[in-house]
């Protein structure tokens, strides 16, 4: 349990989620009345673009505060596991991505696929701005040390986030520097090694500088035991650890009415196995596997924000990032495997928004362009080398009318380009021709809402928008040798939503309804035809999903609060015409049923 500097011992217990916190409040209430009259904080949504209110967010969202990680799930160090059990999200593995309303957000290709034929994820973390790479999201281990907020979306954000982000989006934001000194620490230790130590300090340099600086390591040993007489050791091993280094300075002249500035640099540095599993019997947690690859992965960012207040409601923002990474993975023999992986990454967002939610009017305009190029090596069999090259444009624009009290009517569109080269030299055991893919899409993506204030307390709506990922090239190693091109996969979906403020604002209730219509759903699959087995990445011509996500936050008293949320998922692949065997089978490792208490 963290201490704070300014004097603040949070306390938690875990029975039905119950959360105690002496002295302070829950991030989620508030002494509203000289009466002590205890009542749920407004949450506040930011991955939209612009700072709403949840009640007036119509995306299926859950908001996790600085307040609950440190009260309600201490000892999960990093973001995999705070937004576990959070409605029609899980994970599968250790060492993996998120499965999000029955899509694995690693996209259609996952282990060997991904190396050779490049990522294709359905869903990212955006990290204070910096949107993860595919390793930086599979392998890396987000830190929630020093977190003002998670945002878990599910459903397409594409419009508001642009590609990757058909399945969802996860948006953290760190805590930002205080002209008031704060600070905070903490230490852990568990079972199989388990060890958290985590420094964070926030303070003023003068009347328009301000600092602060996060320090975070956590560590175990990894859960299995390898006892095969062949097993071979590599250079990184099977343990996690994780190292995370942030500092941030803010500059608020005084001279320049509006005008704020924000540096944050950031060092990542994280090892994990490809996986942890067992075989039987699985209670030993013993493999006689004979390698297990580990990974390192380090990164470095750096983004710089600008806003300036115009007046009149009008908000200028810019914010400029460039982040690079190296990634290792070590087999054991060189040759089984071996590979490095070297990505750097620029971007830049300008953007204006006017007015508030709250206004008769208000809106969001913006421009996204990014640019990421990566070289890899994989020594198997001889020397494969490949290069990819993106360009990212998206310009997007989002406009709420208040059309009276009680009725608001949004509707946003975005323009996405997205430019994909990927070129390599493959060795002949695993491919019949060496890789040369050139592609560009372009996808116009709407969304509207209509929402109605029943009440104060009570806002009903519907929501219709649309989601896409970019194709790519996939190869089937196992037999064909062969590259082949699939193409990008698009989703409409269509939700009905309600927020309520109950029992005065004492609870709190979320509900989303909704159907997801997909076309060319893009799937890895294993396929006889003619006697040959392929295992690619084909589209489905159509599925679809559709479900229910609810979650219920009741504060009766000061130092108690109930949290409970449930997600219901029905997936099915309706029509597939190029693997007719698929046809009215589940989506992969999509539950039917979530439940968290």
């Amino acid at each position: 349990m963290p201490r704070r500097c300014r004097g603040k011992l949070a306390l938690s217990a875990s029975l039905l989620s119950i959360v105690a916190a002496m002295p302070a409040p829950s991030a989620h209430a508030q002494e509203s009345s000289p009466e002590n009259v205890i009542v749920l904080d407004t949450i506040s949504v930011t991955g939209e673009k612009v700072t709403r209110d949840l009640k007036e967010t119509a995306s299926s969202v859950t908001v996790i505060s600085a307040e609950e990680i440190e009260n309600q799930r201490a000892g999960k160090d990093d973001v995999r596991g705070v937004i576990a059990g959070t409605p029609n999200v899980i994970y599968a593995d250790s060492v993996s991505t998120p499965i999000i309303r029955g899509q694995n957000t690693e996209g259609p290709h996952t282990g060997a696929n991904a190396f050779f034929a490049g990522s294709v994820p359905r869903a990212t973390i955006n990290l204070d701005g910096h949107y993860l790479s595919y390793n930086e999201f599979y392998f890396g281990a987000t830190s929630t040390w020093d977190v003002e907020n998670i945002e878990v979306f599910r459903g397409p954000q594409t419009t508001t986030q642009g590609a990757n982000a058909i399945a969802g989006a996860i948006v953290v934001n760190t805590k930002d520097p205080t002209f008031t000194p704060e600070g905070a620490y903490r230490f852990e230790a568990g079972n199989y090694n388990q060890r958290r130590a985590s420094l964070a300090w926030s303070g003023p340099i003068n009347d328009q500088l301000a600092a602060r600086i996060s320090l975070d390591y956590s560590g175990r040993d990894t859960f299995i035991d390898y006892v095969g007489s062949s097993f071979i050791q590599n250079s990184i091993g099977q343990d996690f650890k994780s190292t995370n280094a942030r500092a941030k300075l803010l500059w608020v002249p005084t001279e320049i009415d509006g005008l704020e500035a924000k540096l944050t640099l950031s060092h990542s540095d994280m090892t994990r196995p490809s996986a942890e599993g067992s075989g039987p019997p699985y209670d030993r947690l013993e493999s006689i596997t004979t390698w297990m690859p580990g990974w390192e992965q380090t990164t470095d960012t750096a983004i710089l924000d600008v806003d300036y207040n115009l007046g009149n409601g009008l908000v200028l923002s810019n914010q400029g990032q460039f982040s690079t990474s190296d990634v290792e993975r070590r087999v054991g023999t060189p040759t089984a495997g071996d590979a490095d992986v070297d990505q750097d990454n620029y971007t830049n967002e300008t953007k204006l928004t006017y007015g508030t939610p709250t206004d008769t009017l208000s809106g969001v305009a913006g421009v996204y362009m990014a640019y990421t190029t990566q070289n890899e090596t994989l020594n198997q069999g001889g020397i494969s080398t490949f290069k990819d090259q993106k360009h990212n444009l998206g310009i997007y624009g989002e406009l709420g009318w208040r059309i009276d009290e009680r009725w608001t009517l949004t509707g946003g569109l975005r323009y996405q380009r997205d430019h994909i080269r990927r070129t390599g030299d493959v060795v002949a055991s695993f491919a019949n021709s060496d890789v040369d893919y050139d592609h560009t899409f372009e996808e116009v993506l709407p969304k509207l809402t209509l929402s109605y204030d029943a009440t104060p307390q009570w806002t009903v709506g519907a929501m219709v928008s649309k989601g896409y990922n970019p194709g790519g090239v996939s190869l089937d190693f196992y037999s064909s040798k062969e590259w082949e091109k699939f193409d990008a996969e698009t989703v409409w979906n269509y939700e009905l939503f309600t927020r309520a403020n109950l029992l005065n604002d004492k609870l709190f209730l979320t509900g989303n309804l909704f159907y997801m219509d997909y076309r060319n759903a893009q799937q890895n699959i294993t396929q006889t035809i003619g006697g040959t087995t392929y295992v690619h990445t084909i589209n489905a011509d159509k599925a679809e999903a559709y479900g229910l996500e609810v979650g219920v936050d009741y504060r009766p008293i000061e130092s108690l609060t109930l949290r409970t949320s449930a997600g219901l998922l029905h997936t099915d692949f309706t029509r597939f015409s190029d693997a007719t065997a698929y046809e009215g089978n589940e989506f992969a490792r999509a539950p039917g049923k979530t439940l968290s208490l």
